[in-house]
């Protein structure tokens, strides 16, 4: 105890040390005047609210509508940096002169001209005529978001679920959200390649720049598992001088989170960037204590717990990517990435449905991406690998742990892509392999293996694509029509300890067409539409051969199963001002699903009991989406940001239809939720206060089933009711380098659930201590 009020000591000591020297040092310095214009260096327009700081300080100014500033600066500066939004910051030295123009470079996600490469034609977010949301750099950086879970649900008009343990999965626009399997219904990606992960928590923040979500069917671009759209991941590919950003960060639960990453170049053809993270809860976490917005029964929402036990977790990533400029048309960039977390402890649900266990999750991805412009070509050529391994643990009768399954799913491919230019029109195409091999092992206890739940399996697809992008009348008129065929290939594969498996291989062939197109009648506003069909692949056991477990069971793969499909249309209204200050956008969508797969029992010609799988029932969804945001920095020339954001997204209709035609309220799909928050930033000062809005959702009641002690929920469907958690942030920038936040996660402590039986986490306090270099 004595050691840790000792160090507390120092950690204020040195942080009140810095405040002072901070101080001291501004008072001390004598000041000159310098003024100057700061523009574009493309076209040599002034920017408007361009920031200027004196490096390492607090000094600093914003330029006026003229693009011009001036400023007092102490004589011993020796560097003033410049910076704007979309634009490359640039740092020079002041000189002795009172004058001093400095121009900028342009950056490809500058608003308004923000490049989207979720769409293969690396097109504006202007240009694109789908809904689109983008979570920039900014967004990432003051949430400081542990996962790609802890991202989305605070930003994105996606629906998410979550588990305690490192587990979760999206849902866009009505689809069911899955958190593992291959067959899923949202595509995740990786700088536009697929991802290799089944488990959305698993893919690490740390030197992701920024995420492009790209609502509607994808299977016209990416294949399989796009029905509900892509979610994006763009890494960071930092040039020119060397920098970075350490943070260290303490919050409740006995929580220690510390990242560092640095990029920049090695030479005028060499550019790396590498990241490393380790984030440890060491405490089992508390659940909240209130209800802000509903009163549901305690059978549902269980109230009487105080903690979660057995909640302890801790992950580990690295990242390195190294770029080499062959010429001025060929560039090559290597990327991998690690990511573990080990040891990580599950509660189980709060009835003891599943009872306390442990896991290992292992996630290790590679991949070379090798681009060149030649004349009206931009060639692509990327092959990836990725695996995901999971190692789950049970006690023994001695209270020992021992490995009771092992789970690997292995990526292997490549895309190969040609973009074409004619003049303002252009057609993209290519091709697309990927093998995907799973492979599972059980055991019985530490000595004993047994055989797996199901054989291991290979899944692999061969996809062609092509898509036209159109642009008449000075681009007021866009539209991009494209198709994919796929074929795919399914089998299972030997697998010990299963008496039968027929590892005959089944084939599927499939077309997916899409259109989408936008009339922008005024500067500011534009009207879009999209449809597109787009469909999930039928797991390989599904599809291919028999096998018999370890029960004697016989399950057939039925070779007539068809995949899931999806026929999605939508149309919007999108509006963005000229100086990017207000942007809204309202999106009615409608999707018909088919062809659900369902597991079900049948009976061979011998009057024998086996398991397959059909095709059986439907679904309907159709809803509106809004986005809207407004930053009133806009009408000061930006000189601070104050900006007001919502999205929004309401189900109008979610039912699934049966055989019969009978209908029913689709299962763990939340009818209303948004976010939405208020961010203020004026370069020294910063804050963020954000909302949560989980709505209603119909869930299978596993209380009734199996705790008897709770008679009054015997239906099979309960609703599980809504609920609002808010989140604060705020900091303060030291000088230009260092900067210390305050962060409170569900501030007014409410109990609630991501999934029904899995209470989330209570109010949580920290602080993050970060600086740049």
């Amino acid at each position: 105890m004595r050691c840790f009020f000792v160090g507390r000591s120092i950690a204020v000591a040195l942080l009140i040390s810095m405040f002072s020297f901070s101080f001291t040092a501004g008072a001390l310095a004598e000041n000159r005047s310098i003024s100057g214009i700061v523009s574009g260096a493309s076209d040599g327009e002034p920017l408007v609210g361009a920031s200027v700081q004196v490096k390492g300080t607090g000094i600093g100014t914003v330029t006026d509508v003229q693009g011009e500033y001036r400023l007092d600066i102490p004589e011993d500066a020796d560097a003033v940096t410049f910076s704007y939004i979309g634009y490359e910051p640039r740092t020079v030295a002041p000189g002795t002169g009172s004058i001093l123009n400095v121009s900028l470079n342009g950056h490809s996600y500058s608003t308004g001209e923000i490049v989207v490469y979720s769409t293969r034609s690396m097109a504006k977010l202007k240009n694109i005529p789908r809904k689109v949301e983008i979570v920039s750099e900014k967004d990432i950086e003051a949430l400081d978001p542990v996962n790609a879970t802890d991202l989305l649900k605070k930003t994105s008009g996606v629906d998410i679920i979550e588990y305690p343990g490192v587990l979760s999965g999206v849902s866009i626009r009505g689809f069911s959200p899955e958190f593992s399997g291959i067959d899923q219904n949202v595509t995740y990606l990786i700088d536009g390649r697929p991802a290799g992960a089944t488990n959305l928590a698993t893919i690490d923040m740390n030197n992701i720049e920024r995420v492009e979500v790209i609502k509607g069917p994808s299977s016209a671009l990416y294949g399989s598992q796009g029905m509900g759209g892509s979610i994006n991941f763009i890494t960071r590919k930092s040039a020119g001088e060397f920098s970075g950003k350490a943070s260290l960060g303490y919050s409740s639960f006995s929580t220690l989170d510390g990242s560092v990453r640095v990029g920049g170049s090695l030479s005028e053809r060499f550019d790396v960037d590498l990241g490393i993270r380790s984030y440890n809860q060491n405490e089992d976490y508390t659940v909240g204590s209130n209800t802000l917005i509903s009163d549901p029964d305690p059978e549902v929402l269980e109230q009487d717990i105080d903690t979660m036990e057995n909640s302890t977790y801790a992950t580990q990533s690295g990242n390195l990517r190294i770029g080499y400029q062959l010429n001025d048309e060929v560039r090559i960039d290597a990327r991998g990435e690690i990511y573990q977390a080990h040891s990580v402890k599950s509660p189980g649900s709060i009835w003891g449905v599943y009872g306390h266990s442990e896991k290992d999750i292992d996630r290790q991805t590679l991949d070379v991406t090798m681009t060149a412009d030649w004349g009206t070509h931009s060639l692509r050529f990327v092959p990836h690998w990725s695996q995901e391994t999971s190692v789950r643990y049970k006690k023994d009768d001695e209270g020992l742990n021992y490995r009771s399954s092992l789970s690997e799913t292995e990526w292997l491919g490549f895309q190969l892509q040609d973009r074409i230019r004619f003049g303002r029109q252009t057609f993209t195409g290519g091709v697309d392999y990927t093998v995907i091999d799973v492979f599972s092992r059980s055991f019985a206890d530490s000595e004993t293996e047994k055989a797996p739940s199901r054989p291991n399996q290979q899944q692999s697809s061969l996809g062609l694509f092509g898509e036209i992008g159109i642009s008449l009348f000075d681009e007021n008129v866009i539209a991009n029509i494209g198709g994919r065929y796929d074929v795919t290939s399914y089998q299972l594969k030997e697998t010990p300890f299963f008496t039968t498996v027929e590892t005959e291989s089944e084939d599927y062939d499939n077309f997916n067409p899409s259109v989408s197109a936008q009339y922008r009648f005024l500067p500011q506003c534009k009207i879009h539409a999209s449809i597109g069909r787009a469909f999930v692949a039928p797991n390989p056991y599904e599809k291919a051969g028999f096998y018999v477990d370890d029960d004697g069971m016989e399950t057939r793969g039925n070779p007539d199963l068809e995949p899931e499909t999806s026929v999605t249309w939508d149309t919007g209204l999108t509006y963005e001002d000229d100086n990017g200050g207000f942007r809204t956008d309202v999106t009615y969508f409608s999707t018909d699903w088919d062809n659900f797969i369902q597991r079900t029992t049948a009976v061979d010609e011998y009057g024998e009991d086996y398991k397959t799988f059909e095709n059986l029932n439907a679904a309907e969804m159709n809803g509106i989406e809004l986005e809207c945001s407004y930053d009133f920095g806009a009408a000061d020339d930006y000189r601070y940001s104050l900006r007001l954001f919502t999205n929004f997204t309401h189900l109008f209709r979610a039912k699934s239809i049966n055989d019969d035609g009978s209908e029913e309220d689709m299962l763990y799909v939340r009818r209303n939720r948004g976010s939405m928050g208020l961010e203020y930033d004026d370069f020294r000062f910063f804050s963020a206060l954000t909302a949560r809005y989980i709505g209603e959702r119909f869930e299978q009641n596993w209380i009734g089933r199996y705790d008897e002690a709770r008679p009054t929920l015997k239906d099979p469907v309960i609703e599980i009711p809504a609920s609002l958690i808010f989140d604060m942030s705020m900091g303060f920038r030291i000088d230009e380098q260092n900067e210390v936040t305050l962060t409170a996660k569900n501030i007014l402590d409410e109990n609630y659930t991501e999934k029904d039986g899995y209470n989330m986490p209570g109010r949580s306090l920290g602080v993050r201590y970060s600086v740049e270099f």
